[in-house]
């Protein structure tokens, strides 16, 4: 008898444990679907921008004006959407918070102009993405710059998650420890 009560207290202890898990497990799929929805803006901004820039202008510093302007524009449709939607319980409306998101989100975009860097300079991967022989029309649209833009994108959004979930939108658990 005393084993089936130290059990359910077991079980009881581990419910919001488990309930705890469940939320985020859902709440990193609805970010990863507004992590989509961010990268789509922000790849056509980009991308539309990085090719009329390119009719007018030539310089490796336009592959980081057109990954800043995107990347803001994916920026508030990003606080919009998590806000309202992905970390609604969570959402503490306040200046603190819109700061936070603010400070994760440069130094979000400052990893991805590292990797950049590092895609384009370091590791060359923009001269292998032009050297794959892929159709003209791809590579004019998706140039070796912006495969390493999107390659960025790629690894930052789970970083990004992570960021958001510790520093900006804590849990009414954690609002007091702030």
């Amino acid at each position: 008898m005393e084993n089936k009560s130290i059990k359910a207290e077991e079980a009881a202890a581990a419910a919001p444990a488990a309930k705890k898990k469940g939320k985020s497990l859902i709440q990193l799929i609805k970010f990863a679907i507004v992590g989509a929805s961010n990268t789509i803006v922000d790849m056509i901004v980009n991308t539309g921008l990085s090719y009329v820039l390119n009719l007018f202008f030539s310089g490796s510093w336009i592959v980081y004006l057109c990954k800043a302007v995107g990347y803001g524009c994916g920026i508030l449709n990003s606080y919009i959407l998590n806000s309202r939607w992905t970390f609604r319980e969570e959402h503490r409306k306040d200046k603190r918070e819109v700061m936070g998101f603010i400070a994760v989100n440069i130094a979000v975009l400052l990893i991805s102009f590292g990797l950049i860097f590092l895609f384009k300079n370091v590791m060359h991967l923009n001269e292998w993405w032009m050297g794959l022989g892929l159709p003209a029309w791809l590579t004019k649209v998706i140039t070796g710059e912006l495969f390493c833009s999107l390659l960025a994108t790629c690894i930052c959004i789970p970083v990004n998650f992570i960021l958001n979930k510790l520093f900006v939108f804590k849990g009414a658990e954690q609002k007091g420890e702030a």
